[in-house]
């Protein structure tokens, strides 16, 4: 069996919308990895796509991407999932997993709307970031301020 991924030829959201380069981001649908039964009879009404994802997922990414509220956002966004089985995300190692869609619901909105809410993410957690480190620097500041004001007060003291 070989494996296949789909391509495309038009612009990613990615690279219309200007996100970082490390930005995680969605690469192309992995054909071997969906349901032997699409275009037949049998096909299901729902079913997992896998997605490929440009690097590996971050345990924060994980977090958010398999958060519940995260796919809920993501249905009412798109108008999908009104009724029937909840969308759901799950992380796989370089595979984001959209459990109860179909290609159609992907190609109508369902992709754009990951793609967004993948740069929305990123912009978000490198906020969080900077904000974490503009607190430990502030920290380290008042620390080194703390420090030099105890050696100022022990080299004040003279033993005669």
């Amino acid at each position: 069996m070989t494996t296949t991924t789909t391509t495309t030829t038009t612009p990613s959201t990615h690279e219309r919308s200007g996100a970082r380069t490390d930005d995680l981001h969605l690469l192309s649908v992995l054909e071997s990895g969906l349901p032997a039964q699409l275009g037949t009879v049998d096909e299901p009404a729902t079913y997992t796509v896998p997605i490929v994802v440009s690097r590996q997922v971050t345990p924060g990414e994980r977090a958010r991407l398999e958060d519940p509220e995260t796919a809920r956002r993501l249905a009412v966004r798109t108008g999908t999932r009104q009724n029937g089985e909840s969308l759901r995300l799950v992380v796989s190692d370089r595979r984001l997993l959209i459990e109860n869609t179909t290609l159609d619901e992907l190609r109508d909105g369902l992709a754009d709307a990951l793609s967004t809410m993948l740069q929305e993410m990123g912009d978000d957690l490198r906020s969080e970031s900077s904000d974490r480190a503009a607190v430990a620097q502030s920290r380290a500041v008042e620390e080194q301020r703390r420090v030099a004001a105890v050696h100022a007060a022990v080299a004040a003291i003279h033993f005669e």
